[in-house]
């Protein structure tokens, strides 16, 4: 029979039992020291641990592992999460925060509050933004980046990340590496531990221990219980985040295609704007034309009604000479305009 270690039932059994703290132990200090840090877990007391009466009465939720190391005093909350939730970054630093409250009994000063750190080992994929399979978060400065605390502590596992790294030899083999490699698989404990396991006592001793889960009837079947609600969990989640996807998409295409009209829009105002610029500068060298043209038009009229007047002024002046008995040829000396003209007041 094969077991997903990810399994709540499987996992809370294997490292939630106060008996058996060593495998724990084990993969806590490899989480830590992965990102070089030393070694705190040593002899430590799990705060709830594994009940099968109380578990065969939930309801399947996710459940975690609390545990207090008796010599440094450092807390952890262990959690495996096997179905996409994009709020769990917000509802694991809630746990976080609850565990670093529930140590303070009524009285105590804030000088007893002991270091934290959640261990959050997730199969899907939780930080689209981070390349790494291995994140570590605690409260820093934001311009320094100096912690303000050691107090917080927040360590996410990205299984699928690890499982694509691994197949691109991208990954250094190491504690995690191995507790990664070996919680990621099925495991079938009625065959042998396979060689790359063999060095970590802590993998070797809870392969030991899934012979004796497989061997027991009420565990068997809370497991398959629990597999059946973590599978319909993880449609109803898959579903879930694939709708969101999709429902994120429809914004983003309603968001281009409302962009889009707003440009086409402004782009029309924009041409209207320049076509009625157009249309005024026509009007305008329109009306400057008609003016022009009104102005030469009076201009012309001036023109021709001062012509008019000399010639009524020249034919009064040669017919008062006229009159005086000058000659044609006298006249236009006289006037100082051509004989021709003077001839032609005669018809």
């Amino acid at each position: 029979m094969e077991i997903e270690l990810y399994n709540d039932v499987a996992f809370k059994w294997i490292f939630g039992r106060q008996e058996r703290t060593k495998p724990l132990m084990s993969l806590l200090n490899a989480v830590i020291g992965h990102d070089g840090g030393e070694p705190v877990f040593e002899d430590i007391r799990i705060m709830n641990p594994f009940d099968m009466t109380k578990f065969s009465a939930e309801k399947y939720g996710i459940l975690d592992i609390r545990v207090m190391d008796k010599r440094s005093g450092t807390w952890a909350d262990v959690e495996i999460q096997v179905a996409y939730q994009s709020i769990y970054p917000e509802r694991s630093m809630y746990y976080l925060a609850g565990m670093y409250r529930d140590q303070l009994r009524s009285g105590e000063d804030y000088e007893a509050l002991r270091p934290c750190c959640g261990i959050h080992i997730l199969l899907d994929d939780l930080f689209e933004d981070e390349p790494e399979w291995y994140n570590h978060y605690r409260m820093l400065n934001v311009r320094s980046h100096r912690s303000l605390s050691h107090h917080w502590e927040m360590y996410y596992i990205e299984l699928g990340k690890f499982g694509k790294a691994l197949k691109e030899g991208r990954i250094k083999q190491n504690d995690l590496a191995q507790w990664c490699d070996f919680i990621s698989e099925p495991c079938d404990p009625s065959e042998s531990l396979e060689d790359r396991f063999g060095d970590n006592p802590g993998i070797k001793e809870v392969f030991a221990m899934l012979q004796e889960f497989t061997e027991d009837d009420r565990l068997r079947e809370q497991y398959r219980l629990h597999h059946e609600w973590l599978r319909s969990q993880r449609y109803e989640e898959s579903a879930k985040k694939k709708l969101k996807e999709e429902l994120a998409k429809e914004r983003k295409l309603r968001k281009q295609e409302a962009r889009e009209k707003e440009e086409l829009k402004r782009q029309k105002e924009e041409s209207d704007r320049k076509r009625e610029e157009s249309d005024r500068e026509k009007e305008e060298l329109k009306r400057q034309k008609e003016e022009s043209d009104r102005k030469r038009e009076e201009s012309d009229r001036e023109k021709e009604e001062l012509k008019r007047q000399k010639e009524e002024s020249d034919r009064k002046s040669i017919l008062t000479l006229r009159k005086r008995g000058l000659s044609d040829k006298e006249i236009a000396e006289t006037l100082d305009m051509p004989e021709d003209i003077v001839e032609q007041s005669r018809k």
